[in-house]
């Protein structure tokens, strides 16, 4: 017990640190030992798109531990626990060290590419006459841009590179996350934006397919809001979860609805049946600030009764009558729509489906409701200058086919990508370069991102790991780690208000590495002309540009110091300000959907601009493929790119107590049918390819399901993710929501037999 006071009392002083602003304190030891020096330095994450602000304690040059920045509004100080997991990111082993250059031409999985190491100089050379040779030929738009998880002010820099440059091909990852989200909540307020909760003043919770408290951005914020509305008040909110799967959320909430698959706009509209029968509904915010109410009205009262539902659903009539009942009861009260309901062929009108329900109860823009984001004004940058070049390749058609008759309202179709390089549509890809990104593992029919890249005659890398992408790369440039470098950021929707953090380098770059944002520079320097002109002004590297970027909201020294910018308090009821619709209210019929459509020359019938239900087209045949595959994102899939974390790995399935692997989870009386037990090695087959796993039957599944946990199944990195358990995406197979390109997982039949 002495020993354990005199050890407490060394560690109550290294470890102390104050409320705000960064420290450096001492520590000298006896006898001569030495000297411990600590610093508490401020930054932010990215082992998640929340990218939550942290404070990293660094002892004698080495980071030891992370926390929450307790000035940080968005997560109240706290961070989930990826973000202690990029310490082990820091100081992966199997991070890249210096540049790489491919040797061997053949490219395929499993191919070794027989790296050599090259200088900065030799490696950028070559990159940056790859790009002038481009552009001499009149050429640009034939350069793609794929962006991964990255920091906010990386894609900034890397879409002003591409406008200098002359190419609209900038292809992000959220053609794979949530764009029918977006889509559907364009089609209500004119917004294509990811919706916000105000989940702490919440009473309701109506949770369509959203993971909370596994995957759902902001995650933290969500995590510390959960403990508040559940734990932290007299009248705890009530959340009632509509998922196939029995997830962490399901767990925590107080019903659970095991909804048949793909039918949520089918309950949606169901509950809206009874709220309107009912006369339930919010009179004054419908009369006032909505439009095409009548016509939602009299479809909903006419085809979607509770009763004809329950058949479509699998959700007795009851069931719905209740949560409907409490729903629009129970004020403030959320419908929210999430990535398990949503990532269909039939995602947006889901999305729109439920977006409604928000509408009906007026939880529009009100404390505990549905809110829309502000976010933060960094200074602007100032214009470009394009030459003819420029502006020619940006006359081009976009890869993705974004905005055409085939993906309509959509903002970015991530996985078309792949086919549009394999079928050289709209033209041949001379050269693409990937930041951070890794879509042949993340993308349903992973195999047509592996044989697009084999065909790129040209490909770029930069990130700190060798992923499954990256062996396809002529061309390896290793990027810093967020814990070493100079960044800006913000979260996705979720706080209401604005907050930026920065990243800052809390120890010296490890290896011979770059920040995407210097390599970019770099590039513009060599290739000169309007390119290099357009970089002029904005900083000269990662920390100038950030700090031109951040001079609008607060000193440089305030912000290094404390890490965090917060904006003003959030005001709600802004109607005269926030829809962005052909009303300038919320519609029921959505005008902003008629205007593309007919631009687009697309037929528009009596349901098309309404919210509705339609049934979903399945991949493959149900008498060979009975069962559906479902997938999800465990709290510990790390989204930076890798796997390669022994504390991620052993913590991965929180549900099953189990790490290292993931399973097909099976629900029992299906595995009784199929003669298979827990623990089984099975094959769950596809019309599309297969994959060995051993089986996990429990009750927490839909017995028309099989479900796969992402994030394992790594054919790169290191030995901790390599080799480990399977990745799902290679048996699904590729379809989409064709309003917004959103790319569909769930519609995919497999079969699930013993090895």
């Amino acid at each position: 017990l002495t020993g354990a006071a005199a050890v407490a009392a060394t560690a109550s002083h290294i470890l102390s640190y104050p409320v705000s602003g960064s420290s450096i304190s001492s520590l000298e030891l006896p006898d001569g030992e030495g000297v411990i020096t600590e610093k508490w330095i401020p930054t932010s994450c990215l082992n998640c798109a929340t990218r939550c602000a942290t404070r990293v304690r660094v002892v004698n040059g080495r980071a030891v531990k992370i926390t929450g920045n307790p000035l940080s509004q968005v997560s109240e100080g706290e961070n989930c626990s990826r973000a202690h997991i990029g310490l082990q990111v820091l100081y992966d082993p199997g991070r890249i060290t210096t540049p790489l250059k491919r040797t061997n031409l053949v490219k395929g999985r499993g191919i070794d590419p027989q790296w050599v190491s090259v200088s900065w100089d030799k490696a950028l050379s070559e990159v940056s006459e790859r790009l002038k040779s481009l552009r001499g030929k009149g050429e640009p738009h034939r350069l793609l841009l794929l962006s991964g998880l990255n920091t906010v002010s990386d894609e900034d820099i890397i879409r002003r590179f591409a406008e200098a440059y002359g190419t609209l091909n900038v292809v992000s990852a959220d053609g794979l996350d949530n764009e029918a989200d977006k889509s559907g909540e364009w089609m209500a307020d004119g917004n294509y934006t990811q919706s916000a909760y105000d989940l702490d003043r919440t009473n309701y919770i109506l949770s369509f397919g959203a993971s909370i408290l596994e995957s759902y951005k902001p995650l933290a914020r969500s995590l510390r809001m959960w403990g508040k509305i559940r734990r932290e008040r007299p009248n705890r909110a009530k959340v009632v979860v509509i998922d196939p799967r029995y997830s962490v959320t399901a767990l925590r909430a107080d019903q659970w609805l095991p909804i048949n698959p793909g039918t949520d706009s089918a309950l949606a509209m169901a509950i809206a049946n009874v709220i309107i029968s009912e006369g339930l509904y919010d009179t004054d915010f419908v009369e006032d600030w909505t439009v095409g109410f009548d016509e939602y009205r009299d479809l909903v009262l006419h085809y979607y009764t509770p009763e004809s539902m329950a058949v479509t659903t699998g959700i007795p009539s009851y069931t719905i009558r209740q949560i409907a009942r409490e729903f629009a009861q129970t004020k403030p009260a959320i419908a929210w729509r999430g990535r398990g309901a949503t990532s269909w062929p039939n995602g947006s009108y889901t999305s729109y489906a439920i977006f409604c329900l928000n509408a009906l109860v007026g939880s529009i823009d009100v404390p505990g409701g549905l809110t829309y984001q502000e976010n933060p004004t960094y200074q602007p940058m100032p214009s470009l200058d394009e030459d003819d070049i420029a502006k020619a390749g940006k006359s081009k058609p976009r890869l993705d086919l974004r905005k055409t008759k085939e993906f309509p309202a959509a903002e970015v179709v991530t996985n078309q990508v792949a086919d549009s390089i394999l079928k050289d549509m709209p033209y041949p890809v001379e050269m693409a370069v990937g930041f951070n990104s890794n879509f042949n593992m993340s993308a349903p029919g992973t195999w047509r991102w592996a044989e697009a890249l084999e065909k790129v005659p040209y490909y770029v890398h930069i990130a700190p790991f060798i992923s499954e992408m990256a062996e396809y790369a002529d061309i390896l440039l290793p990027s810093n780690t967020f814990m070493e470098e100079w960044a800006y950021d913000h979260s996705p929707p979720g706080s209401g208000f604005a907050e930026v953090r920065i990243k800052q380098p809390v120890v010296e770059p490890l290896y011979d590495t770059k920040t995407s944002i210097d390599i970019v520079f770099e590039v513009a320097e060599r290739l000169g002309g309007t390119v290099k002109q357009s970089f002029a002004g904005i900083g000269d590297d990662a920390k100038g540009f950030v700090r031109y970027r951040t001079g609008t909201l607060m000193s440089w020294e305030e912000f290094i110091e404390q890490g965090v910018w917060v904006g003003p308090a959030y005001q709600y009821y802004k109607y005269d300000r926030i829809f962005r619709t052909p009303s300038k209210k919320l519609e029921f019929r959505s005008g902003n959907l008629e205007a593309v459509l007919k631009e687009a020359g697309q037929k528009i019938d009596s349901l098309t601009c309404l919210p509705h239900y339609d049934e979903v087209e399945f991949l493959g045949d149900s008498n060979t493929y009975p069962l559906l595959l479902s997938t999800y994102q465990p709290l510990l899939n790390i989204e930076n790119g890798s796997q390669n974390y022994p504390w991620a790995q052993e913590m991965f399935l929180v549900m099953h107590g189990m790490g290292w692997t993931n399973f097909a989870e099976i629900n029992s009386k299906t595995a009784q049918a199929l003669g298979i037990k827990d623990g089984d090695v099975v094959w769950v087959e596809s019309a599309f390819n297969k994959i060995r796993v051993k089986a996990r039957v429990f009750e927490g599944i839909h017995p028309g399901v099989v479900s796969i946990a992402n994030g394992q199944g790594h054919y790169a990195y290191g030995k901790w993710a390599k080799g480990i358990g399977v990745n799902p995406n290679e048996i699904i197979g590729v379809d989409y929501d064709h309003l917004s390109g959103q790319a569909a997982y769930f519609n995919t039949r497999v079969r699930v037999y013993k090895a």
